[in-house]
């Protein structure tokens, strides 16, 4: 499996005023994303391997408050 280059490849953002701390991104990204026992969410913007790719797309995919949002080239 090709590891992506620091800086290239898709990244992930996540709007705090959306974000209600459901934690499914967790859920459903556990290699992308962590939710604190403090209660804030913490994660990684930079996608380096397929794995992590495809749970953030599924992280993405059901936010119920759509707060978790990727960018660049999402196919390699």
């Amino acid at each position: 499996m090709p590891f992506r280059l620091p800086g290239s490849g898709p990244r992930i953002s996540v709007d705090n005023d959306r974000c209600e701390l459901y934690g499914i991104c967790a859920m459903e990204a556990p290699d992308v994303f962590d939710l604190g026992q403090d209660g804030r969410l913490r994660f990684h913007t930079r996608l380096l391997d397929e794995t992590t790719i495809e749970q953030a797309k599924m992280a993405a995919r059901c936010c119920p408050m759509q707060a978790v949002v990727m960018r660049g080239d999402l196919d390699g």
